[in-house]
């Protein structure tokens, strides 16, 4: 069975996200949420992908480790970070 990504993921997949993060979790790697785990898989396993199967969909989401999520996050904050004023740091600078 294909999962068409245009389409939102079934329960049964969102349900092992929040599994998979719920076990980061139990693993002491408190800020990984399902939506983390969502945007890793769309924006690096599955770029440029239409439909994946089903039990590729598992895989993915069961194999994934702290050092592939953790790098895509730092990326993704530096790229954030690149698209903010000086101002948007006020909070962490003037504390």
């Amino acid at each position: 069975m294909k999962i068409r990504l245009k389409d939102p993921l079934p329960d049964e997949i969102i349900f092992i996200i929040h599994t998979k993060a719920h076990e980061l979790k139990n693993e002491g790697i408190q800020r990984i949420d399902a939506d983390d785990i969502k945007s890793y898989l769309y924006n690096v396993k599955w770029k440029d992908r239409v439909t994946v199967e089903y039990c590729d969909v598992i895989n993915d989401i069961m194999s994934l480790n702290f050092s592939e999520l953790f790098d895509f996050l730092r990326a993704k904050v530096i790229v954030d970070a690149r698209k903010k004023e000086i101002t948007d740091f006020n909070d962490l600078i003037f504390k």
